[in-house]
């Protein structure tokens, strides 16, 4: 297996991370893992491919940008159809709640029922 896909993956995840300001201790939770597995992650060793594909999810990029495949975070091409998901997920977490407090409000305000 070439490093260099172990190496990319480790820096890409790590840089995701600490745009979203995330701990390696966060992203260990949503996998019911370790703050060391993370850590071997970022390190170079790679974690099972659907762990690869829900980290990709979770930080909306596709697989090819964290293997270090690719320098877009989405897919090109006319054959794309890759649809953004929400911005506020990749907000930090402390931004991500105020901003469904904020959403919240609004919706009391003006007698409406979140859906």
């Amino acid at each position: 297996m070439d490093n260099s896909i172990n190496e990319k993956f480790g820096v890409r995840l790590k840089a995701l991370r600490d745009k979203k300001g995330m701990r390696q201790e966060d992203v260990g939770s949503l996998f019911k893992m370790q703050k060391s597995t993370v850590s071997q992650w970022e390190s170079g060793r790679l974690p099972h491919p659907t762990i690869i594909v829900q980290l990709a999810d979770y930080f909306n990029v596709t697989t090819d940008y964290l293997l270090g495949r690719t320098d877009s975070y989405t897919p090109e091409g006319p054959n794309s159809n890759h649809q953004p998901k929400d911005p506020a997920k990749r907000l930090p977490e402390e931004a991500q709640k105020s901003l469904k407090e904020f959403t919240r409000y609004i919706y009391e305000k003006h007698g409406l029922k979140p859906e």
